[in-house]
């Protein structure tokens, strides 16, 4: 009976290793979270994505239909922390876009290739945009070529049960595989995404990780970068504004004289067409969700129906997902993601406080915000002196230190073609390190900390004049009186007269109020509505 038991068990093992086609089912439904990352690598480059056929395929489909159906994305989530700073403005926002984080954690590994960190605490580089192509915002031309090699070879592999034994199965189900691939990256709302509305930004934009990341990148749009501040947003495809930037789904919007509006930067205003409440983007990409789960269902029940030659569709399928695995991990320069940069500057300092200031240094006023990112609390007395202007302090104490290097304050500044940030005429706003330094050191805290603050200056008494019914009155204006002036090529003009208060009139149908003060009267003006 062992004997017996021991043939089954070899005989099962060996027809399964023979043809695996159980098994060659239940690959086709883990990975789905591969090919959303390869899609999202990828999309928005041309008509051809260049993502394979492999494993996942069926499980991406079903997920794709219930993200459409609830928030409408096809991105996935942000796996990067990113935080986002208008460096003019001192705005900071969390990243909600996936391409945005990307941007930040492959800047890590380019920047080791250039200037690694070597014992410093921080690390901070500078861009400048670069104008990109037109009709070209994201490249794809050597993962196009990888992916072309790839499906080359799938079909190649496909075709040796073709032309051995006349099985053309695994030939169709590769084939229609490959096309439905391309169409899934193919989307109009890909683009929508990861590129904004707005793509000639000026501002000095900072991404980082927040406090305690050993990175800093510093962006400045020039007039011809992509808006991060929007991109970082995340505004939902459902929204009618995002899908204003593609002329298929929306249309000019004309005056009464037949022109076309326009905005103050030249671009045109558009109307997004709708239905149902929804852009009509919005409902293609539920359709074609739709038609991917039911091709991708039955491509699963086709392939369970093959008892022969499984081995070509595992290794197909086993290809297909190690070329995607490696394009979802794999980093991209900032070039291939819409976004081309010139790194023009690299501050790299023993200490983070050392490396805010030369960043200050190097483009006047762009590290305060910064500074109270990654210094939340109380700041040293001497560095409080330093960015309240008084630098000779601390920039001798960091002279002595030879790690920390000469400050670049004391050192010739660089023209790095980036504009200072003007803060003339703006209100500086009291940051929480800068305010709890000078609330201990100032006098106008009580309670041992100093002598109680003074009284406020008390307010002029408004003075008593009698009023008049409202009933039987206009309101008048302090100081100011209507008047009627003819025009040269006919009609009249009002304006605005001085003279003492004066209650306007009461209506003509109305008699006119007593008032025992003297210098109130009662003014009749025609023209009543």
């Amino acid at each position: 009976m062992a004997s017996t038991g021991d043939l089954s068990t070899v005989a099962q093992l060996s027809a399964q290793w023979t043809n695996p086609n159980d098994v060659l089912s239940l690959l086709l439904i883990i990975g789905g979270d591969i090919v959303q990352t390869a899609l999202a690598q990828t999309t928005a480059g041309g008509w051809i994505t260049p993502v394979c056929f492999s494993f996942g395929w069926v499980a991406y489909s079903f997920s794709t239909l219930v993200r459409v159906l609830g928030d409408g994305r096809l991105l996935p989530p942000p796996d990067f922390p990113t935080k986002v700073f208008n460096l003019e403005s001192s705005y900071v926002r969390e990243n909600k876009n996936w391409v945005l984080g990307r941007i930040l954690r492959d800047n890590e590994l380019f920047m080791n290739k250039l200037q690694q960190h070597g014992g410093n605490a921080l690390r901070i580089s500078i861009y400048t945009a670069v104008a990109r192509k037109e009709g070209q915002e994201m490249s794809n031309v050597y993962t196009l070529w990888l992916w072309m090699g790839v499906t080359a070879l799938q079909i190649g592999i496909a075709s040796i049960p073709l032309g051995r034994d006349r099985e053309w199965g695994v030939f169709l189900v590769t084939c229609s595989g490959i096309i439905a691939s391309i169409l899934a990256g193919a989307l109009p709302q890909w683009r929508i995404e990861k590129i904004p509305l707005k793509k000639k930004s000026r501002k000095l934009i900072a991404l980082t990780s927040g406090n305690g990341s050993r990175d800093i990148m510093i962006i400045y749009g020039d007039g011809v970068a992509l808006d991060l501040e929007e991109l970082a947003a995340g505004e939902s495809p459902r929204s009618d504004r995002v899908w204003e930037a593609l002329k298929m789904f929306s249309s000019p919007v004309k005056n009464e004289f037949g022109f076309v509006e326009r905005r103050h930067n030249k671009t045109e205003i558009r109307k997004t067409y709708m239905y149902n409440g929804l852009p009509l983007g919005v409902w293609l990409t539920r359709f074609a969700s739709f038609c991917q789960v039911v091709f991708w269902l039955a491509l699963l029940i086709m392939v369970a129906g093959l008892k022969t030659h499984s081995w070509y569709l595992v290794l197909i399928g086993s290809v297909g997902m190690l070329q995607n695995a490696m394009l979802a991990a794999a980093a991209r320069r900032p070039d291939r993601r819409g976004l081309p940069l010139t790194l023009v500057d690299t501050i790299a300092t023993h200490r983070v406080m050392d490396g805010l200031m030369d960043l200050d240094a190097t483009i006047q006023n762009a590290g305060i915000s910064l500074r109270d990112e990654f210094f939340p609390g109380f700041l040293r007395e001497d560095e409080k002196n330093w960015w309240d202007g008084e630098r000779d302090a601390y920039d001798s104490v960091r002279v002595e230190d030879k790690r920390r290097g000469i400050p670049r304050s004391r050192l010739r500044r660089k023209y790095l073609g980036i504009p200072d940030i003007d803060t003339t005429g703006k209100a500086y706003l009291y940051r929480r390190a800068s305010t709890m330094m000078s609330a201990l050191s100032s006098d106008t805290m009580s309670g041992g900390l100093g002598s109680p603050s003074e009284p406020p200056i008390p307010k002029p008494p408004i003075p008593n004049v009698p009023s008049v019914p409202r009933s039987l009155t206009r309101v008048g204006t302090v100081g100011e009186e209507m008047r009627e002036v003819p025009m040269p090529k006919g009609g009249t003009v009002k304006f605005v007269a001085s003279r003492p208060f004066q209650p306007m009139g009461p209506r003509p149908s109305q008699e006119r109020p007593s008032t025992s003060s003297s210098n109130v009267s009662s003014v009749r003006t025609p023209g009543w509505a």
